[in-house]
């Protein structure tokens, strides 16, 4: 072969391999550029909104043609405005905050679950025994989210429920061990991990509200009712990622251990593994999107009876479970 021939031969191969590496840039360019950006606000990176995560880290938001953009609003009542006034698709937080701004005339809808139950267990550094009966409250503080978070509803109603004056300390979100440690509050409210770091440094669990409303709609997907009416497709994309996460969250547990420790590397892996499990093994993380109506009701009683709610008639309206019911079957 002479060197004419063999020049030819290495120009050919090396405009092969040029055409063929634009051809997969331009391939991966147009795969990514075919993807909705979609905002998503929420009360804060929360550990336990692991199938909103779960669904971006193992790319099912990218298998239904999504990439979402995350927005702390630092309220779930900010979460909510937020998805009105157009500045986030969907909204990861309280959902009865859709009723109470249907109650004021502010229209969205409630599509879907991320948390059920109530995950927060009430933890203290002093010498106080269990609590068995609420009455035994009267003489401590307790620490929670500011108000109108579900920590401060739930708290509040334990209180007045035992016919005492509620003594909550207000705090805003990763401030309770820090208000604790500072002897501003004899009991704090906090969710997993914290409770379990809290443990392994010398706290104890003197209650927890996941025995008390083991099924109530914690955290809910909300959205306008714009997007459900103009874009049904994208709500239904969506809500398909979150149902594949928490389908997959029961049934690899262990693996959602191992990417939940490389999110929050500062946290043992023993405490996220032992969190995770617990939050299957509760429901917590539910099996799949659809709120039940007892976890819907619960929710929305306990804000009728401590006044954030006038009434419970405007919560049906809200409630729009049509598309993560479509996305069990998908």
């Amino acid at each position: 072969m002479n060197k004419t021939v063999k020049a030819i031969i290495v120009i050919v191969v090396l405009c092969t391999i040029g055409v063929f590496t634009v051809l997969c840039i331009k391939s991966s360019a147009n795969t990514n550029s075919k993807l909705i950006t979609v905002k998503v606000a929420q009360f804060g990176d929360v550990f336990i909104y692991v199938p909103l995560y779960l669904a971006e880290a193992r790319g099912f938001f990218e298998e239904e043609g999504l990439k979402i953009e995350l927005i702390n609003t630092g309220g779930d009542d900010k979460t909510y405005a937020a998805i009105i006034g157009g500045s986030a698709t969907f909204g990861v937080a309280d959902p009865v905050f859709a009723a109470i701004a249907q109650e004021k005339g502010i229209k969205g809808r409630v599509i879907g679950g991320i948390v059920n139950g109530v995950p927060f267990s009430a933890i203290t550094k002093k010498d106080i025994p269990q609590i068995t009966d609420a009455k035994m409250l009267q003489q401590y503080s307790v620490a929670t989210f500011s108000s109108p978070s579900t920590a401060y509803t739930v708290q509040k109603k334990m209180f007045q429920e035992a016919g005492l004056k509620p003594n909550i300390k207000q705090g805003a979100f990763g401030a309770m061990i820090p208000m604790l440690d500072a002897g501003q509050a004899d009991i704090a409210l906090e969710l997993e991990p914290n409770v379990s770091t809290a443990i392994l440094n010398g706290a104890k669990e003197v209650y927890s509200f996941s025995n008390i409303y083991p099924e109530f709609s914690f955290t809910g997907i909300t959205t306008s009712n714009k997007i459900v009416e103009e874009d049904s497709a994208l709500v239904q994309h969506f809500i398909n990622a979150i149902a594949k996460a928490e389908a997959y969250a029961h049934r690899y547990p262990d693996s959602v251990a191992m990417f939940m420790s490389k999110r929050y590397p500062n946290i043992d892996f023993q405490i996220v593994q032992n969190a995770i499990k617990r939050m299957v093994e509760s429901n917590t993380i539910p099996p799949n999107a659809v709120i039940s109506p007892n976890a819907w009701n619960a929710a929305v009683k306990i804000r009728v009876e401590v006044g954030d709610l006038k009434s419970s008639s405007y919560a049906e309206d809200v409630m729009d479970m049509r598309f993560a019911t479509n996305a069990i079957t998908e």
